[in-house]
């Protein structure tokens, strides 16, 4: 071999090691390239907000405050503005006046300018509290003696159970839980406002005890007609337990709302509250829980389309340029969707069936062809029509996974979120950062039954004070107890 060859069988073996040490780079870079997207994508999980997930708003990371610009507007001016009807407070009705003191103008000036009374009257009312704000009723019980000496004392029903009184006892039970009050504030109004010295050992004994019983057979008449109703909602939320774990349960129907805490948040709770035998509309987001109460007990879900477009909105920032398109062409499908839905008073029936229908399939035939990703894949797999056998029949049968989508589209009074749910377990979210929690079992029967009562109390446009008042005074004379059930709002 002359030197020629040589040198060419160099080159050639030094060309093969470079291509070699190309192909690893670009083996490396596509390594790289991949983790890059994937330390996105945990970066945009990491950075999730209200509006790409189920956090709530005020999880949010606040936001550096722009200055605000100069305005040459001028200040709007008190009272009614130009246009507007001035809104008056308007009086209490004549049977909630305690007083009256009548003005006259002086004898004098009444015949110096020959004035007659008209009848009619001006009225201004001044609301004050009384100097006494509590009336104290002291029971004194005769003793009496017979010839032997022996002591005989008279009943007092009046004294059986605590020593306040159903209204003052309904007036605690308002504050702690109508007032979020802590029981630390409570006994500083007590002793404050209605100088009576009380401790908080004793007010929680109060609230756990003779307000929470008061409020029992109301509460259990509610549970028991849960699975009678046509349509229900539910959400659930943490809460703490003595430091462990707990989570309150909201069930939603027309007139009422019933609040369970539980140390579970599996489908058992579902099972004991709503039950197997339920018939009606279920709306509730995609938990694996609520998912598997559905699928195991033929439940008719709705799902919340809330969640479901938080969930696409996630999708858009996705680092995947096709999963981020297909995520805004569904955000865009979804838009259409709802838009038709809402204009459905504007349509006859047969033309709002036809374009619920299109929109639906429209969606349908975008959302089942996903990108290869995997999250855009678990998004479509919401949708997808699944097979599976039953012990009746050994051919498999598929079922549209779907259809728990849609069913607000055809069925009345179905919305097709959960927001009220949720709008109702806010409350219970408040008393929660107040109280830290419960410590016992009484304590949780006892915000159970005052959350179900102050909710449905608003949904019937009911006084909460005056039923929760009624039912202390019903549960110290043993009567029955007032109901909570099948009132019209």
């Amino acid at each position: 071999m002359d030197s020629r060859d040589r040198i060419i069988d160099e080159l050639r073996a030094l060309i093969a090691e470079q291509s070699a040490q190309l192909e690893q780079q670009s083996a490396q870079l596509e390594q790289q390239s991949a983790r890059i997207k994937e330390l996105e994508l945990e970066l945009a999980k990491a950075k999730k907000d209200s509006t790409t997930s189920s956090k709530p708003p005020s999880s949010d990371i606040t936001k550096a405050k722009l200055k605000p610009k100069k305005s040459n507007r001028r200040k709007p001016r008190k009272g009614g503005q130009p246009g507007h009807q001035q809104q008056l407070r308007e009086p209490l009705p004549s049977d909630r006046v305690d007083e009256i003191i009548e003005y006259e103008i002086d004898d004098n000036d009444i015949r110096r300018l020959g004035l007659v009374p008209t009848g009619d009257f001006e009225s201004i009312q001044h609301i004050e509290l009384p100097d006494t704000p509590v009336h104290v009723t002291e029971h004194r019980k005769v003793v009496y003696e017979d010839r032997e000496g022996q002591l005989y004392i008279p009943d007092c029903p009046e004294l059986n159970g605590p020593i306040f009184g159903p209204r003052l006892l309904a007036m605690i039970g308002w504050l702690k839980s109508v007032g979020h009050c802590s029981y630390s504030t409570v006994e500083a109004w007590m002793e404050d406002v209605l100088q009576v010295p009380v401790s908080r050992g004793y007010l929680a004994k109060l609230c756990t005890g003779t307000i929470s019983e008061s409020l029992a057979g109301a509460y259990d008449e509610l549970t028991e007609a849960i699975p009678r109703q046509e349509q229900l909602g539910s959400d659930e939320t943490s809460i703490k337990d003595n430091g462990k774990r707990h989570w309150i349960w909201c069930i939603t129907a027309a007139t009422f709302s019933v609040f369970h805490i539980a140390a579970t948040r599996s489908r058992e709770v579902l099972e004991k509250l709503v039950g197997p035998e339920f018939v009606g509309y279920l709306n509730f987001d995609y938990f694996s829980a609520n998912c598997s109460f559905a699928w195991n007990f033929s439940i008719k879900a709705q799902y919340c389309w809330a969640h479901l477009i938080r969930d696409m909105r996630f999708l858009e920032k996705h680092p995947d340029k096709k999963t981020k398109a297909w995520a805004e062409q569904l955000l865009d499908r979804s838009r259409r969707l709802f838009s038709a839905w809402h204009r459905r008073n504007e349509m006859t029936a047969e033309g709002f069936h036809r374009s619920m229908l299109t929109h639906r399939d429209r969606f349908l035939e975008l959302v089942r062809k996903p990108p290869s990703t995997k999250e855009a894949a678990n998004l479509a797999a919401r949708f997808a029509i699944v097979e599976y056998t039953t012990d009746d029949s050994s051919e498999p049968e598929t079922y549209d996974l779907s259809q728990d989508y849609f069913r607000f589209m055809f069925a009345p009074d179905v919305e097709p979120t959960n927001n009220h749910s949720e709008q109702q377990i806010r409350h219970c979210v408040i008393d929660r950062k107040i109280t830290q929690g419960t410590r016992s079992e009484k304590g949780q029967r006892y915000h159970e039954r005052m959350w179900t009562a102050i909710a449905t109390c608003r949904k019937q446009n009911r006084n909460f004070f005056s039923f929760l008042h009624k039912s202390i005074r019903a549960k110290r004379q043993n009567q029955p107890a007032p109901s909570l059930l099948n009132v019209t709002p």
